[in-house]
């Protein structure tokens, strides 16, 4: 494959990244409860939610960040009853789990993001070119998931 072409791919992901996230970011402003977040908070709740039993540590790793950068946001979405700390099975390990509030944020972040995409997909693409798009979209995540178990 040629490397301009890899190179034009991999910026075109990075920019919808960036952009997408900036304009949900906005969006999320525009909701009552949800304007005191932080983008990185969201993240984080969205992390959180769908790696279940997770520690501090992992979190970190998942989003590559510092632990301690972790451990601010998280301690702040505990005090405002979003995510909650429970031991581990091991009783020494602790690790942070959405709250039923958490769960209902969680929800309403993902309602935002697929009404900020189905406008703009709008009369851009057909049902049949968003299809195409996710097939490709998910087999190189399934890439990624499969070369992370490898490790």
């Amino acid at each position: 494959m040629r490397e301009e072409l890899i190179r034009q791919v991999y910026e075109s992901i990075y920019d919808i990244y960036l952009h997408g996230s900036e304009q949900v970011a906005h969006s999320l402003k525009e909701d009552e409860e949800l304007k005191h977040f932080s983008r990185e908070q969201t993240q984080l709740i969205k992390v959180i939610d769908s790696y279940p039993e997770t520690t501090m540590k992992e979190i970190a790793e998942i989003l590559g960040v510092h632990k301690t950068g972790v451990s601010n946001k998280v301690k702040k979405l505990v005090e405002g009853g979003y995510l909650e700390y429970r031991k581990g099975p091991d009783h020494k390990s602790k690790y942070v789990a959405v709250t039923e509030k958490g769960h209902e944020v969680v929800e309403r972040i993902e309602a935002i993001n697929v009404t900020r995409w189905r406008t703009l997909f709008a009369g851009e693409f057909t049902e049949e070119e968003l299809e195409d798009l996710y097939g490709k979209l998910f087999r190189i995540s399934k890439r990624f998931k499969k070369e992370e178990d490898e490790k």
